[in-house]
């Protein structure tokens, strides 16, 4: 909900800084067609124009997810697999709304497919689908969040996300300068895919799948912490003119989509480690990781996708290892045992 009502403002408000009273196309006529308008103050107009963008996207998504699915199924001769729409709502949720349908449905198939498809479904693949999906279309089509106006689906308008912004125009007072603060970009008051940047909403997520048991409070706080002593080497090691590399660790939190990732993404409880011990240098490794890239990658700032591909290749030799030392342990113990 956060989401959607933040790529409507974004986009009506793209409009208003454009002198245009309404959008184009069938989006637009089908907003108006409900009553609803094109004010970036209504949260009403902005969550509706954010919706009508969201739903055709996951239903590609879902609808492709599904033809695959079933593929699998009759071949196999088993039901069809438990997951696709949790694969398919998280994989929409870290598109950006300008993302054509054709490019949604090749990547919702490379993510079932690949990422889970031919290793036999749920349970058995080794990175998250939907991190799957959006990183082959990252590296396939890169003016999917590289060109102008990637981010903001409004046409002949172009905004820079805030972590650009802060990179390249110099720090926290190139966001202030153009009307970004902490507090509305921790609601989701900036230009991004279509459920991540709202630290808030990430916040009561966290809340929900901890209280259900359904995700390790262990991989969120050890991310939590991997971010915040990096964020501080960083700080600590830098020159004052590396402006990302001085930004505080409260700022990091509420850019970009390292909160969406630790909490729904690298939660998944098949690609990350299952250990205790693993879950904790699993998930430090994902916040660490998300500062390393964001600082030194010139190319590509928002990091935490690659942090939790490359945590999640190594989760299982974080599992091997704290297997391997309480095996030792108990030897030990039962050797020196009368």
């Amino acid at each position: 909900v956060l989401g959607l009502w933040s790529v409507g403002l974004q986009a009506n408000r793209a409009l208003l800084m454009l002198g245009r009273e309404r959008a184009e196309g069938w989006r637009a006529g089908l907003v108006e067609a409900l009553g609803f308008g094109f004010d970036p103050t209504s949260i009403a107009d902005c969550f509706l124009h954010g919706l009508v963008f969201f739903l055709p996207v996951f239903l590609t998504a879902l609808l492709v997810g599904a033809f695959w699915e079933i593929l699998f199924a009759r071949y196999r001769r088993r039901r069809i697999d438990d997951g696709l729409l949790s694969v398919a709502w998280l994989y929409t949720l870290i598109l950006p709304a300008s993302v054509p349908l054709w490019w949604a449905a090749v990547g919702m198939s490379v993510a079932i497919i690949l990422g889970k498809g031919i290793f036999g479904g749920t349970g058995r693949y080794l990175v998250s689908p939907a991190i799957l999906g959006m990183t082959f279309l990252t590296f396939s089509y890169p003016d999917l969040l590289f060109g102008a106006g990637a981010w903001v689906p409004v046409a002949g308008f172009s905004d820079p996300t805030t972590i650009e912004l802060y990179t390249e125009e110099g720090g926290i007072p190139a966001l202030l300068s153009v009307g970004y603060s902490w507090t509305g970009m921790f609601f989701g008051d900036q230009p991004g895919p279509f459920g991540v940047v709202s630290l808030f909403g990430c916040l009561l997520g966290a809340a929900y799948l901890i209280l259900t048991g359904s995700a390790s409070w262990r991989i969120m706080l050890g991310s939590v912490l991997g971010l915040v002593i990096t964020t501080y080497l960083f700080n600590w090691v830098s020159s004052a003119d590396n402006f990302i590399a001085q930004i505080p660790w409260h700022w990091h939190v509420v850019t970009g989509g390292w909160a969406f990732g630790t909490v729904f993404l690298a939660t998944d409880p098949i690609a990350a480690s299952y250990t205790n011990p693993g879950r904790w240098i699993y998930g430090f490794v994902v916040g660490c990781l998300t500062i390393v890239i964001r600082v030194t990658n010139p190319a590509y700032y928002e990091g935490v996708i690659f942090a939790i591909l490359l945590a999640s290749v190594f989760a299982p030799v974080f599992d091997y290892v704290v297997v391997q030392r309480n095996i030792r342990r108990r030897q030990r113990r039962l050797a020196e045992a009368p």
